[in-house]
């Protein structure tokens, strides 16, 4: 069995921390995150550097077996 899950990776705009989101909430929302690293605010969407579609193989009661990149968006 499978399930997929649509990411993100961001980078803060003031220390360049990478950080890895949900697509939804960096595109659809456009939210503003904290870095935990220095403090900065900064926009999700206008600092996305990547995008793929995760792929899990899961077992027959639905525990994560592997996980791979199913796609890069």
């Amino acid at each position: 069995m499978k399930a997929w899950l649509d990411v993100a990776v961001l980078r803060c705009s003031n220390c360049g921390r990478f950080y890895v989101e949900a697509s939804w909430y960096v595109v659809e929302m456009e939210s503003d995150i904290e870095c935990g690293e220095c403090g900065n605010e900064f926009n999700s969407k206008k600092n996305m550097v990547s995008r793929a579609l995760l792929e899990f193989q899961l077992d027959e009661n639905g525990q994560i077996q592997s996980v791979h990149i199913s796609k890069h968006l």
